[in-house]
């Protein structure tokens, strides 16, 4: 950040400062981007723990009251929850203060905040690149999200709020792209939902008996597959049809490579294998 225009955000209010909520106030705080940080959480040694880690400078179980004195409102709970939080807090936040969130789906919550927020509260959606199989506090990094892309969906033409919310990510390190919440639906069912699902299976695939045989490659495909259940429940669900739809273009992909075993064609699963390396290699 040196000799780059320090970006002031007021008060921040992050609702849930587990691993991205935390990162994100942890950033904030080490970057100086705001000028007090308000915890919202539910359980009481979560709260403590962020306060001595110093990713929060004020903590509370009230929503309403922690949101009340934001100019910025960060919704960072499961995607189950964020329409709740949204509902609690809208009515009391101040008028032009932003609302914004970490969700991993944005069709579902897009909806569901647009039949309750007010016109005086600009919505920004946001989603983070920079998850993790753990959760909590505990993994919290004031750098999670440096070089990692974060994709924002805004409602409505809010260009003011939108500048401020790529403000707050990029100076936390994060690179911005813009989508609508069913193009981030879409793509996301194919580059973080479907994974999930390919990884988990996998792993069921092999079972308890042959996993002592596993090696890294095995362990790097499938270490999404320790993420929290019920919150990828919720996610998939979410989205479940874009999901279903990237399930449909992978059998037909698993399909093509079962046919060339099936009818001995070696050079067809070369081509294939060659195309997935090629378009490997250029991330």
């Amino acid at each position: 950040m040196a000799g780059k225009k320090t970006v002031k955000l007021g008060t921040v209010c992050i609702v849930g400062p587990g691993l991205i909520g935390g990162s994100i106030g942890l950033g904030l705080k080490k970057k100086g981007l705001a000028e007090l940080v308000i915890g919202v959480g539910h359980r009481s040694p979560s709260l403590t723990k962020a306060l001595k880690m110093g990713a929060i400078d004020r903590a509370t179980q009230d929503i309403e009251k922690g949101a009340s004195d934001a100019d910025i409102v960060i919704l960072c709970t499961s995607v189950r929850l964020i329409p709740q939080m949204a509902a609690k807090a809208v009515p009391v936040m101040k008028r032009g203060a932003i609302l914004t969130d970490v969700g991993s789906t944005k069709q579902h919550i897009v909806k569901c905040i647009q039949g309750i927020k007010r016109k005086d509260i600009p919505f920004i959606g946001g989603h983070p690149i920079a998850g993790s199989e753990r959760r909590g506090i505990e993994a919290a990094k004031a750098d999670l999200f440096e070089g990692r892309l974060c994709i924002l969906t805004p409602v409505g033409r809010n260009t003011g709020a939108l500048r401020t919310i790529k403000a707050l990510w990029q100076g936390l390190g994060a690179k911005i792209n813009i989508l609508s919440a069913d193009e981030h639906d879409r793509t996301l069912a194919a580059t973080s939902h479907l994974p999930l699902l390919l990884a988990a299976s996998l792993v069921n695939t092999v079972g308890a008996k042959r996993l002592p045989y596993t090696g890294p490659g095995f362990r790097d495909m499938t270490r999404i597959a320790s993420s929290d259940p019920a919150l990828w429940r919720d996610i998939l669900f979410q989205n479940r049809s874009a999901v279903l739809g990237a399930l449909v273009s992978f059998q037909k992909k698993l399909s093509s490579i079962k046919l060339a075993m099936h009818e001995e064609k070696p050079a067809r699963l070369s081509s294939q294998l060659m195309r997935a390396k090629r378009l490997r290699d250029t991330v």
